[in-house]
């Protein structure tokens, strides 16, 4: 399989219209989440994104706007059909704001993964696939949720897995719940389709007590 697969973050706080200054705390980062995405596109002829959705929701390519945030912030290509931005999925409309800022104009999709379900996302040999994932979001006092020293050794050890691979640390889903982990079905599945293969770079960060991870694997 030629397809490479980029794990993005899929904060709302990455966006500077959504957050105002704090976004500077993430500049350099999202400008290397943009530089992955553009070299990682390669001859890839569609993007395939996956996410966690409660709803596994999926959908096809849209436009949309980040209004559920209280932006209107226009994402997704001009020339797709417009969906309103309750349709879509979270992971969706992030990934979608940063394959806009990485100038890739390919038709897009959305594969949304819930539970404990690790069936493989229908992926081809030439597409791209962004995987939008967050590590626990209890790492620090000013997390969403309460610091806690298991969310903390997660994290650490989930950037130790994007750089060296080997067995996804999985505290669980009740564990996971509890710390905030909240993408984890999107993690269980960028295991599933690495299958092994060394990342070209990595880059791990958290301004907000929210572990924000990048990966590339080609």
């Amino acid at each position: 399989m030629n397809t490479s697969v980029v794990l993005v973050p899929g904060a709302p706080a990455l966006v500077p219209e959504l957050s105002g200054t704090a976004a500077a705390d993430s500049t350099r980062e999202v400008a290397e989440v943009v530089r992955v995405l553009r070299r990682a596109v390669g001859d890839a002829t569609a993007v395939r994104v996956v996410g966690a959705d409660s709803g596994g929701r999926s959908l096809g390519d849209v436009r949309s706007t980040l209004d559920r945030w209280g932006a209107d912030v226009p994402v997704g290509r001009p020339c797709a059909p417009p969906a309103p931005h309750e349709a879509v999925p979270d992971p969706a409309l992030i990934a979608w704001w940063l394959l806009d800022r990485a100038d890739i104009d390919l038709p897009r999709a959305f594969i949304g993964v819930t539970g404990p379900s690790l069936t493989p996302p229908p992926v081809g040999a030439d597409d791209l696939v962004v995987v939008v994932a967050d590590g626990p979001a209890s790492l620090t006092p000013r997390a969403p949720v309460p610091e806690d020293p298991r969310g903390i050794d997660l994290d650490s050890r989930l950037a130790r897995w994007i750089r060296d691979h080997g067995e996804l640390p999985d505290p669980g889903e009740g564990v996971a719940a509890e710390i905030g982990w909240w993408s984890r079905p999107a993690w269980r599945v960028l295991a599933d389709l690495l299958g092994g293969r060394v990342p070209r770079g990595s880059l791990s960060w958290a301004p907000f007590g929210v572990g924000y991870h990048v990966g590339w694997w080609s």
